[in-house]
This record gives structure tokens, sequence and C-alpha cells, in this order.
């Protein structure tokens, strides 16, 4: 009998000394007390994507980073990831037109480090074929799926789709791309013939509308370029000049940055024939379009003329008084020289430089 009362105070003890244990290893694990909403340790739990849903698991990420919300799939934890998510690509707008090249390329004869191609295509407003060189950085066949800004340049009245070259704008390109003082971009020279880049009269010719649609969407189509405005430049000499401006203002969003190096801007005295009546005239107009429209203040604009440039000059001054009257900022530079191509051959690195800084060259 003794035994047998002994043996009940070890079973006794023995399930108390379990019991304890228990409750010890619940108090050390924080078991979770519904009715709470705290642990048994007195604190309120991390939320885990084991224990909550996608847009439990999306707020924590956003409170965490301060940034957008995460978009982990579903099988995957915050926890699991790396905690650096994968940007995903730009969603550039397609080109409203696809315009096939014609023929096959043709490679200038060019010593620098990159290439300039001659290519043609089928224009629909002018209903012929039209030619235009672009310059490709020496690291564009091997970037694979990288993005580029284009500077379209347009020639003068006596000038060729080359025009440019002559002035060694693609040379000094490539000079200052190779020594990393300007980032990598496109060069186009359009054709334009002496059309003065305007849209006729009478439903003739439209050689702006061809400039800003057509050139732009065939190399937007063909060519690994950011297709946004601000990725986007015209510029011009002389003629080219004034029709940078003029199809800057009759196309808005289509460039967000203006280059007018030495405009030729005819008054309506000085009009050419198929210029057609007042009304006309003031569509195509510099002068006139700025006092009007607003298009020039979602753009970076320059401005240069040569101090000696006595023909062109005045209304170069008259443009510049528009711009500051409506408080439009712009960039204007006036250095010596006349309306030829010595001058223009000067300053092409200060042009090139001004592009650099304005453009935009897409996210880094």
């Amino acid at each position: 009998m003794k035994f047998s009362i002994n043996y009940k105070k070890l079973c006794v003890l023995a399930w108390a000394l379990l019991l304890t244990a228990l409750l010890c290893a619940c108090g050390e694990t924080g078991h979770f007390n519904m009715s709470s909403g705290t642990s048994a340790a007195g604190t309120t739990p991390q939320a885990t994507a084991d224990t909550i849903g996608p847009s439990a698991t999306a707020a924590v990420t956003k409170t965490a980073s301060n940034q957008p919300t995460s978009t982990l799939p579903p099988e995957t934890t915050a926890s699991q990831s790396s905690g650096t998510i994968a940007p995903t690509a730009t969603p550039y707008p397609t080109p409203a037109l696809k315009i096939p090249f014609v023929g096959d390329p043709v490679a200038m004869d060019f010593k620098g480090q990159g290439e300039v191609i001659k290519r043609q295509f089928f224009s629909p407003d002018l209903q012929k074929n039209v030619s235009y060189e672009i310059y490709l950085p020496k690291e564009y066949s091997s970037s694979g799926t990288k993005r580029y800004p284009v500077l379209y340049m347009l020639h003068g009245v006596g000038g060729q789709v080359d025009e440019w070259n002559w002035y060694g704008l693609m040379a000094r390109a490539d000079e200052l791309i190779s020594n990393g003082q300007i980032r990598p971009m496109l060069i186009v020279l359009p054709e334009g013939d002496q059309e003065y880049w305007v849209d006729h009269p009478n439903n003739g010719p439209k050689w702006g509308e061809y400039t800003a649609r057509e050139v732009v969407n065939h190399i937007d189509g063909h060519y690994r370029t950011i297709p946004l405005p601000e990725s986007r430049a015209i510029g011009g000499l002389s003629m080219g000049s004034t029709g940078a401006l003029q199809i800057s203002m009759n196309y808005p969003g289509i460039f967000g940055v203006l280059g007018a190096h030495s405009p030729a801007m005819r008054t309506y005295a000085q009009k050419l024939p198929w210029w057609g009546d007042q009304d006309w005239f003031n569509h195509i107009d510099p002068v006139t379009l700025a006092k009007a429209g607003d298009a020039l203040k979602n753009m970076k604009v320059w401005i240069d003329v040569g101090a000696n440039d006595t023909v062109w000059k005045p209304r170069v001054l008259e443009l510049k008084q528009v711009l500051e009257d409506r408080q439009i900022p712009f960039t204007y530079t006036e250095w010596p020289g006349d309306h030829n191509a010595d001058y223009w051959t000067a300053h092409v690195v200060d042009y090139l430089a001004w592009y650099n800084s304005v453009l935009s060259f897409g996210p880094k």
C-alpha cells in the first residue's frame, strides 16, 4: 500500500512538470491570442506574406519603401525577394504611320567611329521618293534595346540633304560623343528641296506635314528612338531654321526642342509667289504664329543670328521681342559673323552642346 501511494504522487508530479513546460514554451513562442489581437508575449504580430493576402503585402511594401505598391506575383513573398524589383519597359507609343524603305541603304564616306547612312522612302504627302541621311553613333549596333533621342536638322534654300555635313555636324557630333562630351544621339538630315518646309496652299505639296509626321514616323518605325517630344529636337539654318520654327508651331506636341540658327523669315512683301494670300502667309510666318499660339511655351527654344546678318536680323529681333512680350522662355545668342557657311561651321559645336543639354535621354 505504501508503494501505491508513492506511485500516484510521482504521477501527479510528472504531469505538473509537463504542464509547466508546455506553458513556458507557449510563452516563449508568442502563441497568438485571436481575441486580443496580440501575442502571448504582449506584442502585435508582424504581418507576413504567409498570413496576409496580396493587398496587405502591397501595403506593407509601400509603407516600408515609400515607393509605388509592389507588384510581386502571388507565389513570391516580400521576404523572399532580393529587395530590387526589375523596372518595367517604358510603353513607348507605336508610330502612327508605317512607311517602308525604298531601295537599299547607302553607306556614306565617313571617317568617324559611328556611321552615316543614306536612305529613301516614298512620301504620300509629296507623292515622290525622298532621301535623308542618318548618323548612328558607334554603340548603336551593339547596344541591344537601348533607345536614343533624335536631332532633326533642316538644310537651307541653297543646300541639299547633306548640307549640315558640309559644315561638319556629323563629324563634330561623332568626336564629342567619342570623347564623352555629349551623349549618344541620332541625327537625321531630311530632304526639303527649296520649298521652305511649308505646306503649300490650295492642296499643294505638304512639306511641313511631310517633315513633322512622315519623316518622324518613318524614323521612329525603323530605328531605336525615344519617340517622345522631350527626346525629339528640330533645328535648321536659314530656310531650314524658318521651317523648324513654323513646323514646331503648326504641328505642336511632336518636338520638344527647337533650334533656330540664322532664321531667314520673309515678310509678306518678300514672300514667294506660291505662298498664297495674306491668310496663308500668316499660317506659315513664325512671327505671326508666335504672337497667337502657345506651342513654344512647352518647348526648349534657342535662337541665334550673326551680328552682321543685316538682311535677316531685323525679323529675328522682331521674333525675339514677341517672345519676350509673351514671357516665353528662350535662349538668344548673337555672335560675330554673317549669313554664311563660315558662321554655321564655327558654331556647330555650340549647337550640339545645347541640344545635348536640353534633350531627354530617357531613364538612366
